[in-house]
């Protein structure tokens, strides 16, 4: 049975960087299965490969020392980030998943559609948002300067989503 990715689940290639997929699109000459994918790092470059070669193993003689099996493998998110035990306590011990793994505080700004919806999340996160990813926010806007606070970088950002709520709404469509 093939492994066919699906839009929104995440993916931890086997060098250790996260993925988003994007789509399952069929090439347009070639009719061949490709996926579209989006990093969730640095950029947040959006790539695309033949699907046979994201569902491939590991080239195992080539990179001995790599553990996972798949070149890319799906990563439950949902199951990493139960903050609470089944009997109610907190967890006292973050496992390497939740540690290394994307950060939901990104994620949920990213996934906002609309950009009231990323000022709601914006303010609703604000003490937990981290210096990186304020930066990273700010990188994909093109707003702020990187060499800037940490709180500088939410005020630019939530100034620039006030003003893009103020103005996109009055436009002519």
């Amino acid at each position: 049975m093939e492994r066919i990715p699906k839009p929104g689940e995440f993916y931890r290639h086997f060098k250790d960087k996260m993925y988003q997929v994007t789509a399952v699109a069929t090439h347009s000459e070639t009719r061949e299965k490709m996926v579209v994918y989006q990093a969730l790092y640095g950029t947040f470059d959006v790539y695309v490969r033949p699907l046979s070669m994201f569902t491939s193993e590991v080239d195992h003689e080539k990179y001995p020392d790599v553990v996972q099996k798949y070149r890319f493998e799906r990563v439950d998110l949902t199951a990493a980030s139960d903050v609470n035990q089944p009997d109610g306590e907190q967890k006292e011990e973050t496992t390497k998943e939740e540690h290394d793994g994307p950060n939901k505080n990104l994620l949920a700004f990213l996934d906002a559609e609309t950009y009231y919806d990323k000022l709601e999340v914006l303010k609703t996160l604000k003490d937990k948002f981290t210096a990186e990813e304020l930066l990273a926010i700010c990188e994909i806007m093109d707003i702020g300067r990187a060499d800037s606070e940490p709180e500088e970088k939410y005020y630019a950002v939530e100034r620039y989503l006030e003003l893009q709520i103020k103005y996109d709404g009055t436009r002519l469509r």
